[in-house]
């Protein structure tokens, strides 16, 4: 199983590279690059932690096997479903004829309707099921993005001889947790 967004966002598209100068008072250009990088870091970082995504774009999940799934990642709809067939080539699923998509207690979830005879389910993507994600930021994450790009300006060897720092700090944890998504199975 395999979930791919089709783009991902970069730092600037999240915070403004003259915002994050603002918040980290630098006045010259000379840290613009580096500053660059700390927000593609940081968005990144914080999209893996919480499973959401900052941009409206599609994703692709492909599956060895058809079956009943929850997609993850905060994806919003479900646009299509097509299987390798024992023709050797593809075969397209319909909406609400031969599957059906809808929410339930938050999560995406997709349930085939009869499941083809003529799958080949010896192959990594033999399933290929494709949707859209829209962008999930909001004002609390946009500000830790910016306390992260923060801590990784002021921090930015891998560890600290002598002192305690981690990762995710725990005021951005505190901050990002209540947008995190978890899947219960």
């Amino acid at each position: 199983m395999n979930f791919t967004y089709t783009a991902q966002p970069t730092g600037t598209d999240i915070v403004s590279l003259s915002d994050m100068k603002e918040f980290l008072r630098v006045d010259s250009t000379d840290e613009d690059t580096t500053i660059t990088a700390l927000l593609d870091a940081a968005v990144q970082s914080i999209q893996d932690y919480t499973g959401l995504h900052f941009k409206d774009t599609t994703w692709l999940y492909s599956m060895q096997y058809m079956r009943n799934v929850v997609i993850p990642y905060g994806a919003t709809t479900i646009g299509g479903l097509t299987y390798y067939n024992t023709a050797g080539g593809t075969t397209s699923l319909t909406n609400n004829t031969d599957f059906y998509w809808g929410f339930e207690n938050g999560a995406l979830k997709l349930k085939i309707i009869e499941m083809p005879s003529n799958i080949i389910d010896d192959k990594m993507d033999a399933v290929n099921i494709t949707g859209t994600v829209v962008n999930q930021i909001n004002p609390p994450l946009t500000h830790a993005v910016k306390m992260l790009v923060a801590h990784y300006y002021e921090n930015r060897r891998a560890a600290v001889v002598g002192a305690t720092t981690s990762v995710m700090p725990f005021g951005i944890r505190s901050i990002i947790n209540p947008y995190r998504l978890i899947h219960l199975k």
